[in-house]
């Protein structure tokens, strides 16, 4: 099936995803989690998510709970920290990274934990900084990219991985030369970020964009911290720089599925919820709007008869179809099953009924063509005026209410709610 193919492939995302995370809901539950979960955390709390318990994340992760609250109280889409926490592989050190997974109005739906161990960057750090100009040269043969700045904040020294990543000289990449490599709002976010931490002499971390020696322009997390010379003082920074793009696409395409039906790349019904109660705010001040509830009639026996790969097909060419009758701010919404809903922003009761004609004329004249035979298919459509302050549940009722109605006089036509 399309379905088990595309949510096979969600779940690869997730679970592909090197390290621990997880997807919480906005009261922190546990809404999913990846297999390097239980590998680093066999607890049994996570066997009660499978089986559909809401599993409190505090539960696991306690010391999550004040950077949640924090991320939940605060304007930052994220946070991100170090966490020293026991695991089923020993004491380890974590860089731990929440992130807002947003709605298209900026609105806080749910929550991704990312947990990379970074144990033995940490200690490689350590030894980094215990080691000073004299250990410079062990450096040279580091994956990662190490450089040094002194207590001007000026770099001084990058290794050769760091010289290899951008195809520059030392001479090039000298004092704050290396800042040519990154985009104009990376550089100065990274500067903000660098000279706080330069005046009050502390670490910092900042993720930015840089081009590669082959143009291409990677994300990097770059990682500082203050090191002192022999007699205590403050000596300047040393740190590390690693190339995290994949771990940001993939954490970009699990915010992205959140909201998303895998089948059709439709929204789905999460988004239904962010965006009709906006059009339910708006109303209060004259605008009127309108809720599609939409069933495919008789689409039972299309499964029965030509198996559910066909269906799955069928569905994601319905969904085209009805897009290119919408309106561009018009939104197309898979519920689930052949059922969809459409919300339409701004409409009169005669715009909404011509479009629910439009709707029906062009599935009913489309030939939808199988490997047996081709056939028509039809809709029932129920519609739900939005023009006064009324509870979401309610209008998604009447919108359900009309489209029974519809489907019991025969399918193939529309029925407004009054």
């Amino acid at each position: 099936m399309i379905w088990d193919s595309k949510e096979d492939r969600y779940k690869l995302i997730f679970d592909t995803v090197p390290t621990p995370a997880l997807l919480l809901d906005l009261d922190n539950n546990i809404e999913d989690f990846n297999d390097r979960c239980l590998e680093y955390f066999p607890s049994p709390e996570f066997h009660k998510v499978l089986y559909g318990s809401k599993v409190p994340v505090s539960r696991i992760f306690p010391w999550l709970a004040n950077s949640l609250s924090a991320l939940s109280s605060g304007n930052s889409r994220e946070l991100t920290f170090e966490q020293q926490v026991a695991s089923d592989k020993g004491r380890l050190i974590f860089q731990v990274r929440v992130k807002k997974i947003l709605d298209p109005f900026d609105n806080h739906r749910s929550t991704l934990v990312v947990m990379n161990d970074i144990t033995t960057i940490v200690e490689a750090e350590e030894k980094i900084k215990r080691a000073r100009d004299f250990y410079l040269t062990l450096f040279e043969e580091f994956p990662a990219m190490i450089w040094r700045a002194g207590t001007d904040g000026r770099f001084d020294y990058f290794n050769r991985a760091w010289l290899a990543f951008t195809g520059r000289t030392a001479e090039e990449e000298a004092g704050l030369g290396w800042l040519q490599n990154l985009p104009e709002p990376d550089k100065k976010r990274f500067q903000l970020s660098y000279e706080s931490a330069l005046k009050d002499r502390r670490p910092f971390e900042v993720e930015f964009r840089m081009k590669r020696f082959d143009g291409q322009v990677r994300w990097v997390l770059c990682v500082g911290r203050p090191f002192n010379g022999l007699d205590g003082e403050f000596a300047g920074f040393i740190g590390s720089c690693y190339d995290i793009t994949e771990r940001k696409n993939q954490e970009e395409q699990l915010a992205y599925q959140a909201l998303h039906d895998p089948l059709t790349g439709l929204p789905n019904r999460r988004m239904l919820e962010v965006i009709l109660p906006r059009l339910i705010e708006e109303s209060a001040q004259g605008k009127s709007s309108a809720l599609f509830f939409i069933d495919l009639d008789n689409f039972k026996l299309v499964n029965d008869n030509f198996g559910h790969h066909v269906g799955d097909s069928l569905l994601v060419e319905l969904g085209r179809i009805i897009q290119k009758q919408l309106r561009s701010g018009d939104r197309l919404i898979r519920l689930g099953g052949d059922e969809f809903a459409i919300l339409l922003d701004g409409v009169q009761r005669k715009e909404a009924e011509a479009i629910a004609s439009r709707l029906l004329e062009s599935v009913a004249n489309y030939q939808f063509v199988t490997p047996q035979k081709s056939f028509n298919l039809f809709l029932s459509i129920g519609v739900a005026l939005i023009t006064g302050q009324v509870d979401q549940e309610i209008i998604m009722s009447r919108a359900d209410t009309a489209m029974y109605q519809a489907k019991e006089r025969g399918g193939n036509q529309y029925v407004i709610y009054d």
